[in-house]
């Protein structure tokens, strides 16, 4: 098991003039749990909370804690510790069991400490709750993006369903489109060995065939729309936000995956690579999209989770100028609580300090993302341009307002 510093408590850089403990006055130098603190008062509070050790006080709870006594009276350390601010709820635990246990024990009712006369309740009722939201944003995450993998990573045919046929406020106002997934399986004859040679003998060979761009814009609109704060925008609002982001999204979804298998290119969950599928048609910018968009990922070697949150920063873009300021200012503290609890995932697994580069880093990578994303739009505009003989699915007319002539 490893605890380590939230970043709300690390090692931050202490106010002006403030040197000491204020615990037990020894020297100091950062944050810990909200409060300056050397380390030994650190990892007492820590060891304390996490294995729930009871104390008893011989002198009523009236031991001044010094620097040269702190291990003399452990209840009025910890009971200095809890009235200076130091705050139970930046705990982390990363074994879930364990963190399950240590979250059991904040339930059960503890009797109130007090020290020199400030009365402090050992744990607040509403403890578990704070805790565990770090957890709750990310297992919410990762529920949906494993509902998402589930679909993709099936004989799911979405045009069988007749999705082709149905707009954006269908899909905005359908909780589920693939109600069905916990019964889907992966086709047995997968991955393709053997490819078709072009686009068009791919979408004619019914056995392989599998409209993956259409499949993966519908579930980074099933992953976006889920998200808290999307969910309360007024629907002209949420599809102006999509309009602008599931390009970004989809494609960071395949790249992901694509990385995951090791691939030198975007490979669909069938084995087929879309560079094979586009020699024909290929370009440089199709090179960009579906090659160069891994060199991040690669560099980095992001984890799942690191994924997840960095779509749904990416998902509750506010600087949109076609959303209004009511929806902008409330995409802006959602998009906080998930920037903040990717800082924390990182400093939890690196470190203060190397976790807050790497915090820097995966910032860089959804810059990279949108740029991507945004090549892709060209991409697409180009198809427009030149498909003119071919449908339209009726999502992609109403989000983007574009028909073929």
């Amino acid at each position: 098991m490893r605890i380590k510093t939230p970043p709300q408590s690390g090692c931050s850089v202490p106010r002006m003039g403030s040197k000491y403990c204020v615990v037990c006055g020894a020297e100091a130098k950062c944050f810990h749990y909200d409060a300056l603190t050397c380390n030994s008062c650190k990892i007492f509070f820590r060891r304390t909370l996490v294995f729930a050790r009871n104390y008893v006080c011989m002198k009523d709870g009236r031991c001044p804690i010094k620097n040269i006594n702190r291990k003399f009276c452990k209840y009025c350390r910890l009971a200095k510790c809890l009235a200076v601010g130091m705050n139970v709820n930046s705990i982390y635990i990363e074994d879930d069991h364990k963190r399950l246990v240590f979250q059991q024990n904040l339930t059960k009712p503890r009797t109130a400490v007090d020290y020199l006369g400030k009365s402090v309740q050992l744990v607040a009722p509403s403890a578990m709750a704070l805790v565990s939201t770090f957890h709750q944003i990310l297992d919410h995450l990762l529920n949906q993006e494993n509902y998402c993998n589930r679909v993709r990573f099936s004989n799911v045919n979405p045009l069988k369903d007749g999705l082709q046929y149905k707009d954006i406020t269908y899909f905005l106002n359908t909780p589920c489109c693939f109600e069905n997934f916990k019964n889907l399986q992966t086709p047995s004859h997968w991955p393709i060995k053997t490819a078709p040679l072009s686009q068009d003998e791919y979408c004619n060979s019914l056995p392989y065939y599998r409209p993956w761009l259409f499949l993966n814009m519908v579930l980074a609109i099933e992953f976006g729309k889920n998200l808290n704060g999307f969910q309360s925008l007024p629907c002209k609002d949420q599809i102006q936000i999509l309009r602008s982001v599931v390009a970004t999204n989809r494609l960071f979804t395949e790249a992901y995956f694509s990385f995951k298998l090791n691939s030198d290119s975007v490979v669909f969950p069938n084995g087929i690579k879309a560079l094979d599928l586009l020699k024909n048609v290929r370009t440089n910018l199709h090179v960009e999209v579906f090659k160069n968009i891994l060199q991040p990922l690669i560099r980095y070697g992001i984890s799942k989770k690191e994924y997840v949150l960095c779509k749904a920063i990416i998902n509750l873009h506010a600087e949109n100028p076609n959303i209004s300021q009511e929806s902008s200012k409330t995409l802006r503290v959602a998009r906080q609580k998930y920037t903040d609890v990717l800082l924390r995932l990182c400093q939890n697994h690196h470190g203060d300090v190397e976790g807050a580069v790497r915090f820097g880093n995966l910032l860089g990578l959804i810059q990279s993302m949108q740029k991507f994303g945004e090549k892709f739009d060209q991409l697409r505009e180009l198809y427009w341009m030149t498909a003119k003989n071919r449908p339209v699915c009726v999502l992609t007319q109403s989000l983007f307002h574009c028909k073929l002539v």
